[in-house]
């Protein structure tokens, strides 16, 4: 703080309208994300690794010199994070940095096909009562799931269908189920109409967002007409696109020689259907809305 510079003055600087509705944007999108990465399995912590990587990375491209080596030390300056860190994130795999059991579920899980108290001769899982023994899934939870109740991790075991078994006692399933939570390959295709939404808002000319990004808003009040939008939608994106194709993917001047070419244009159509929230009134008239059709185009 600077001399002559009152602290009430500094603090509404520090907490600007701009930068406080800004951190509510982004924490909107991140809280989105949370909704879809939690349920399978991606925790706060590998996300964070991740993100530490990421920002490294995209600081490393946009800092390299001439003979196209990383200035780590304008990397540092950039991500706020130490020369070393920044050394130690380009050099380590991301994916090998943050061991899978990090979660008290996980280490449950592990404990139970590894643990020889807990599993059988052969390997196998043992069927272990809820509670009330030394061998019980509340002792596995002790040795295993630090600090949280058995229940709650009983809960999230049952949630995820990872075990079977009625009040008394539980078994645990086979993993190749479970070892599809952690496949976040759903996100490739939206991944495109992500990137460049972001692309396209980041960009400094302003008009050119409001020009690119459209979106039409149809609710709809039943099943029936929600079938119909959504299939009506579906078609006509698909012939406005194939249409598009025909009439300017030829060029009008036929090149002497074939080139890479310079630019490229691309139109994203994203259907996208949301439930209402059902209220009192609403849960018996089945509401539901369809807001999205939005078409990006970006060179």
């Amino acid at each position: 703080m600077t001399s002559g510079q009152s602290p009430s003055r500094y603090r509404s600087e520090k907490s600007s309208p701009v930068s406080v509705r800004g951190a509510s944007v982004l924490q909107e999108l991140l809280t989105e994300l949370a909704f879809v990465l939690l349920p399978r399995g991606m925790t706060p912590k590998r996300f964070g690794e991740l993100a530490r990587s990421a920002f490294v990375q995209a600081a490393a491209d946009m800092s390299k010199l001439r003979n196209g080596k990383v200035n780590h030390s304008r990397v540092a300056a950039q991500t706020g994070l130490s020369r070393a860190d920044v050394k130690r994130l380009l050099r380590t795999n991301v994916f090998d940095s943050v061991r899978s059991d990090q979660t008290p579920v996980k280490r449950v899980i592990r404990g139970w096909r590894t643990d020889r108290r807990f599993a059988n001769r052969d390997g196998r899982p043992k069927r272990l009562r809820i509670s009330g023994s030394s061998l019980s899934f509340a002792s596995l939870v002790k040795k295993y799931g630090g600090d949280v109740p058995h229940r709650a991790v009983l809960d999230e075991l049952r949630r995820i269908g990872a075990v079977s078994g009625g009040e008394d006692s539980v078994q645990l399933q086979p993993s190749h189920h479970l070892y599809q939570r952690h496949d976040f390959v759903f996100l490739s295709p939206v991944l495109p109409a992500l990137v460049d939404g972001i692309r396209i808002a980041s960009s400094k000319t302003g008009s050119r967002a409001a020009s690119s990004i459209h979106r039409l808003s149809l609710p709809v009040e039943t099943e029936v007409d929600l079938a119909i939008v959504r299939d009506r939608c579906a078609s006509s994106a698909k012939t406005m696109l194939e249409g598009l194709g025909h009439s300017l993917g030829t060029q009008v001047t036929v090149p002497k020689r074939r080139r890479k070419s310079a630019y490229s244009f691309t139109i994203t159509v994203l259907l996208a259907e949301n439930r209402a929230k059902r209220t009192q009134s609403t849960r018996s008239s089945g509401h539901a809305q369809v807001p999205s059709i939005g078409a990006e185009g970006s060179t």
